[in-house]
């Protein structure tokens, strides 16, 4: 909840004029940026292990699940088993019905002050 005199802006400014770019908000505007942000930057670092990990990685091994066995590539093995254990993760991390009532009525009440 915003309330007047913020850090958002000059207060008591009806605003909406020339001048505002927030439409009278008070809002700050970001500048636009301009080259390579640093999250981009380790993405690309990221994307490029991750290739490399896969070209060598790329050999045939046995896989063996409970009923059969199976020739599957390494990498695929991998990513399988990452993406598993991703999934199981989350949803053991995630909070129950109940925690999360508790935190909605904790938000509520830390908005009301």
């Amino acid at each position: 909840m915003r309330r007047e005199g913020d850090d958002y802006g000059p207060s008591g400014d009806p605003g909406g004029g020339r001048g505002d770019p927030g439409g009278g908000r008070g809002e700050p505007v970001r500048p636009p940026r301009s080259g390579v942000s640093f999250r981009q930057v380790v993405i690309t670092v990221v994307a490029i292990i991750l290739i490399a990990f896969g070209v060598a990685n790329f050999d045939r091994v046995e896989v063996n699940f409970l009923l059969f066995d199976s020739q599957a590539r390494l990498v695929t093995v991998i990513v399988v088993a990452a993406g598993l254990g991703f999934v199981i993760g989350y949803f053991v991390g995630r909070p129950g019905r109940l925690q999360r009532r508790y935190l909605k009525d904790r938000e509520r009440d830390i908005d009301k002050d």
